[in-house]
């Protein structure tokens, strides 16, 4: 998503909350405060990135990739003193070679990397919710449409990716849509997980099974706020951010009774600006009882695209 979006995103926002309860939820419980300090600061140098950082995830706790929206642009970073510098970055195209691919969202999975796309910013004007998977290569080495979505804008698609693996999924005895208990042998040569994607316009959340034959549909569910700009996995629960429209506040979920269900919902930590937040990334490791937690700011506000926090390993 970029700015030019907020206007008319923010005079539907009724509208996007009636289709978010209409996935079965209720609207976000009152938030509580951040788990983790409430200090952030800065985590890239001056104009990096520019605008259009959209979407983070955590390789490794030294190795983080982040997304552009445009021009669709795939960036490896590594730590570099008290802030991440670009360790390597290429170009994305789509599996043909063409196209300027709207990335944003990123989530690094034991299967591959894998990128969200809204549409091709070639041709805004069509909205084209997909996933890629990418290789060392700038053209992807798949591509999978997404059925099932609502009909929305061009610009408000796709905005997050996640993945959640399948043995959480068994163990919790997940139902999908139809009720039954999830199988991950109903989704032949679909990885070791599913996909978590949320729809920018609704705050949806869809889970869907990445086949050699497609994408099918697994469950789709509510995300607890009007709009999700990005999706997280980590300690079996899965968070789901919004940028300045919800004041910066996450959300997690869990499973209960077979379905996701919101469990809590937190205020973005006090020092940090409420900016326009569409990247959001937890490390897998934990340091002196603290994870790292990562940022993007779309707007690249006072000449920075990153900024860090911390979140409790016991949160």
């Amino acid at each position: 998503m970029r700015e030019g979006a907020f206007a008319l995103r923010i005079k539907a926002i009724g509208v996007f909350t009636v289709l978010a309860l209409g996935l079965g939820a209720t609207a976000a419980d009152a938030a509580t405060t951040w788990p983790g300090d409430s200090a952030t600061k800065t985590a890239d140098g001056t104009n990096v990135f520019g605008k259009n950082l959209s979407g983070l995830s955590f390789e490794s706790a030294g190795v983080v990739w982040a997304v552009k929206n445009g021009p669709s642009t795939l960036y490896r970073l590594v730590p570099s003193g008290s802030t991440w510098k670009v360790d390597s970055k290429r170009s994305l195209k789509f599996k043909n070679g063409k196209g300027d691919p709207d990335a944003e969202g990123v989530v690094s999975t034991p299967d591959g990397l894998f990128v969200v796309t809204e549409r091709d910013n070639d041709n805004g004007d069509v909205s084209s919710p997909m996933v890629l998977k990418f290789g060392s290569g700038s053209n992807a080495s798949a591509e999978w449409k997404l059925p099932g979505m609502p009909s929305v804008d061009p610009n408000d698609g796709p905005e997050a990716i996640s993945w959640i693996p399948d043995s959480f999924l068994t163990s919790q005895q997940f139902k999908d849509d139809t009720g039954k208990l999830y199988d991950p042998a109903d989704y032949p040569a679909h990885g070791t997980g599913l996909f978590a994607v949320g729809l920018e316009a609704t705050g949806g959340i869809f889970l869907y099974a990445l086949q050699d034959g497609g994408a099918k549909l697994v469950s789709k569910f509510a995300g607890g706020q009007a709009q999700v700009m990005d999706l997280e996995w980590e300690n079996n629960r899965l968070w789901a951010t919004c940028d300045s429209n919800c004041s910066g506040r996450a959300t997690t979920l869990a499973i209960s009774d077979g379905k996701f269900k919101v469990t809590a919902t937190y205020d973005r930590p006090s020092k940090l600006p409420n900016v326009n937040l569409e990247g959001f990334a937890i490390s897998p490791s934990c340091v002196s009882g603290k994870k790292v937690v990562l940022w993007s700011d779309d707007d690249n506000t006072s000449s920075h695209a990153l900024r860090s926090g911390s979140l409790n390993c016991t949160a």
